[in-house]
């Protein structure tokens, strides 16, 4: 990242109308210079509310997206940079920024959710995700993760960083803007025509409207789990029709389709079924992913939602230790894991060198095809400032197990029409 010819003095300032790469930089320079003072001293830096008039710029701009972004390079000379998990990981966010460069109008970027939650600046993550997509709004894409929700917030950690660095009188404005901001992310992105992205995985076919629960408060086991009918891979084309699965997206009515592509993971086994492990989603194999891509006329599909330490207990599936694994593969083209978060999780519970010390990557299309990524890999910046995890990272499920969705730790004391939860479902924030 480029140093910010701004003096350090003062608090960030925003005004929409000069949200530019300049400002975008300068607000990044900022906030990781900020990162050494303390905990308490973002507030002085952003303030409130300037935080929140970002984040409801960025909500107003992100509504008027569709569920299927469309990336269309302009020019032979347009490289396009998929960044998967980032997970509050601010510095080693920047360095990749630094390695891979800003983006541009010949530099476009695609963040593949997961920007919060278990790193300690989820906050100074997003605002800067927000001020480049505020800056330059067609050369930067922000997906959702399955973290962009209320339930995974509350868990993880980002609720609590909120209210650590904003004080109870403060923060829970700041929390209600980000997730409506959340809630107009959308869900996937289609590049040059060959390449898909999306968060977790491969989803099913919606069901007829008439059949659905429109309400959305109580989950459906479906008919994959009753046996009575045979359970469906959705099209782009039902991406393109679905929502974006609201505050919370659940599993259930309106809703199925953005919790698969939020929650789907892809195994080594063929078929397709329902997720028993995280409770929530589909499971695919090899021989969907090839069908998918056949019917779709697609050549590659990148996905992130797994990191070193969900495919460690995995044996089905390759590594992601070096940012990237290579999941399917046939004729018709690949589905690739791409992890950008180094040395994740930053809080582990572990003795001296028995981190999983990964690298992440972003991955790079290029013309003709944009359907054959570089990968750039990089390693976590070190040092970095010392604080404690805003979440108990110790006693949270792991990989392996369960969460119920809509009951994490602290959400009783935020209002219902804040939250927009509905009963309790079986799943895992991973």
């Amino acid at each position: 990242m480029e140093p910010s010819n701004e003096a350090d003095v003062g608090p960030i300032l925003f005004d929409p109308q000069q949200a530019t790469p300049e400002w975008a930089c300068s607000v990044a320079s900022r906030l990781e210079q900020n990162t050494w003072a303390g905990v308490k001293a973002l507030a002085g830096v952003l303030p409130a509310a300037t935080a929140t008039a970002i984040l409801d710029a960025l909500g107003k701009l992100l509504k008027h997206e569709p569920t299927l972004v469309e990336v269309v390079p302009g020019s032979p000379a347009v490289s396009v940079t998929v960044v998967g998990d980032t997970h509050g990981q601010l510095h080693d966010v920047l360095e990749m920024l630094r390695q891979v460069g800003n983006p541009s109008a010949e530099r476009l970027f695609v963040f593949n959710g997961d920007f919060v939650d278990r790193g300690a600046w989820g906050l100074e993550t997003l605002m800067v995700l927000a001020c480049w997509k505020l800056a330059l709004p067609r050369s930067v894409v922000l997906l959702r993760g399955n973290h962009e929700s209320s339930t995974c917030t509350a868990l993880y950690g980002f609720r609590a960083e909120l209210e650590a660095k904003y004080g109870k009188k403060h923060y829970k404005g700041v929390y209600s803007s980000c997730l409506k901001a959340f809630a107009a992310l959308p869900l996937a992105a289609l590049i040059a025509q060959a390449t898909l992205v999306l968060h977790g995985g491969l989803f099913r076919k919606p069901a007829s409207a008439s059949k659905q629960n429109k309400t959305g408060n109580k989950r459906k086991r479906g008919p994959a789990r009753s046996g009575k009918a045979p359970l469906l891979v959705g099209s782009l084309d039902d991406l393109r029709k679905s929502g974006k699965g609201g505050r919370d997206p659940n599993g259930a009515g309106f809703t199925v389709l953005a919790t698969d592509v939020l929650w789907s993971d892809p195994v080594a086994t063929p078929g397709v079924t329902v997720n028993d492990a995280r409770g929530v989603g589909l499971i695919f194999g090899p021989d969907v992913t090839k069908q998918f891509l056949e019917e779709n006329a697609l050549r590659l599909i990148l996905r992130s939602h797994e990191g070193p330490d969900a495919r460690f207990k995995r044996d089905d599936m390759p590594s992601v230790d070096s940012g990237y694994a290579l999941d399917h593969t046939s004729e018709s083209g690949q589905l690739m894991t791409v992890f950008s978060a180094p040395d994740y999780p930053q809080f582990q519970d572990v003795a001296a060198g028995e981190r999983y010390d990964n690298t992440g990557a972003v991955a790079v299309l290029t013309a003709p095809g944009y359907s054959q990524p570089e990968m750039k890999q990089f390693r976590a910046v070190l040092p970095r400032p010392q604080v404690e995890a805003y979440y108990e990272y110790q006693d949270v499920p792991d990989s392996d197990e369960e969460i119920e969705l809509g009951a994490g730790p602290g959400v009783s004391d935020m209002s219902a029409s804040e939250l927009s939860l509905g009963g309790p479902r079986p799943s895992r924030c991973v």
